[in-house]
């Protein structure tokens, strides 16, 4: 499970984004991300691909460290939880980033470029899932 978490991560983070007059990675949004807060920026799940950048940098570096983190838990109960919230961050990056992609030509360069990240990141979710099942199962039988 930690090389899907490990993959999720560095598939987030490599996702394309068009920010200013070019393209970059998502990675890069995070990393001038004090710098998109001085702009005009929305936490809206309604605003334009521009104003939402901040908002999918913070959601995304949170989502990131909280599974960066998860690698480190030993404790399963708190693991599973920990998991769960940080695809949540992620998953909510993702919505924000491609939620125009009817009207934005970024978004769908953004979605395309992003479904690497979704694959991995449901097939963490099964996983985490289907552990807790058989873990619980587990403590059930003793």
């Amino acid at each position: 499970m930690k090389r899907l978490t490990i993959l999720t991560v560095v598939f987030n983070f490599l996702i394309v984004v068009g920010a200013g007059h070019g393209i970059g990675f998502l990675g890069f949004i995070e990393i001038v991300l004090f710098n998109y807060l001085k702009y005009d920026f929305s936490f809206s799940p309604f605003a334009n691909y521009n104003q939402s950048l901040a908002a999918v940098g913070l959601f995304a570096l949170i989502g990131q460290i909280i599974l960066l983190i998860s690698l480190t838990v030993k404790i399963y109960r708190f693991l599973f939880w920990i998991k769960l919230l940080g695809l949540i961050f992620l998953w909510t990056s993702f919505y924000y980033l491609t939620h125009t992609i009817l009207s934005s030509t970024l978004a769908g360069i953004s979605f395309i470029s992003g479904l690497p990240f979704f694959i991995c990141s449901i097939l963490l979710f099964l996983r985490v899932i289907r552990e807790e099942y058989i873990n619980r199962k587990e403590v059930r039988q003793i």
